[in-house]
């Protein structure tokens, strides 16, 4: 199983969660500007969050230490943290010929690929506008060098590595910053000006991104596409090696692999246990459906 469980704790916590909302409402107000431009023919709701992980951490993390981080710096990160990860899908999507995302025909394939390019493009130049807004535009950069180190890997694997079997710490590193960055990000923003606690969350944010990835990795490999609501198998198909695919040691390793990081990203929180305790919730309440989610689509 990909499983990681901690006891829930009887504690109400949906108050943390309203930041969602208003992330969707900023992102739903930045893309009106797109509709001119993408015509009758594409739903704007294409182009909106899925599962919002990145912004259901911010927000567990804000609402245990409220006082570190304005709430209108968290709403701009996390609402361009979610277009940044939807302008990579756009790309994403058309260099792997994919046909469906979110049990609904790829942007790509709705319009054109160059429409799909293009309007990837748009978000990440929105994503950067709103965090100029921001304090002063203080995380831009950060969030700058975050954007080219998740393009960066995907360029090693779709250029360098395409076609060779990889060892599992190269795996494992292309994992980490493929997807860990944008976790890190939100993460580090919500230590506000606590450096040592910025750094922390920062790591955090990262051991996070990497099992999710993993588990993603895994559902290309062994998932049922009817499941998921997306096309699977297109690693294997362009020949791109991540970490399950040798044979079912890698599914084992991988599974493994995201049940360690998640317990060594608790204690690296250890010295701060009110966040620690935001963690488990959610690990229990917003990673943990997801994986089982997993699981189902893969018949454990």
């Amino acid at each position: 199983m990909l499983e990681f469980r901690y006891v829930a704790e009887a504690l109400a916590t949906t108050g943390a969660l309203d930041l969602l909302p208003r992330v969707r409402a900023l992102i739903r107000d930045q893309l009106q500007e797109l509709e001119p431009l993408l015509g009758a023919g594409c739903n704007l709701e294409q182009l909106m969050p899925g599962k919002m992980l990145r912004t259901r951490l911010a927000a567990r993390l804000a609402y245990a230490k409220p006082s570190l981080v304005p709430p209108a710096t968290l709403e701009r990160a996390c609402a361009a943290t979610e277009m940044l990860h939807t302008a990579s899908l756009c790309h994403d999507d058309v260099i792997d010929n994919s046909l469906i995302r979110r049990a609904k025909a790829t942007l790509w394939r709705a319009t054109t690929p160059s429409t799909a390019v293009l309007v990837g493009d748009v978000l990440l130049c929105d994503a950067m506008t709103l965090l100029l807004e921001a304090e002063g535009g203080r995380h831009v950069g950060l969030f700058l060098a975050k954007v080219r180190e998740v393009c960066t890997a995907e360029a090693d694997q779709e250029l360098k590595f395409r076609g060779q079997e990889l060892d599992e710490a190269t795996c494992l590193r292309l994992a980490r910053c493929k997807t860990g960055p944008l976790f890190a990000f939100v993460a580090h923003v919500c230590g506000g000006d606590d450096a040592g606690l910025s750094a922390s969350l920062e790591e955090a944010g990262y051991r996070i991104g990497t099992a999710y990835q993993i588990a993603d990795d895994v559902l290309d490999v062994a998932g049922r596409e009817e499941a998921a609501g997306k096309t699977l198998g297109t690693d294997v198909l362009r020949r791109k090696f991540t970490l399950p695919q040798a044979s079912q040691a890698g599914l084992d390793a991988a599974r493994e692999h995201v049940r360690s990081l998640c317990n060594s990203t608790l204690d690296s929180l250890s010295d701060w246990p009110v966040l620690c305790k935001a963690l488990r919730r959610f690990f229990t309440q917003d990673l943990q459906p997801v994986l089982d989610r997993y699981d189902r689509q893969l018949g454990l």
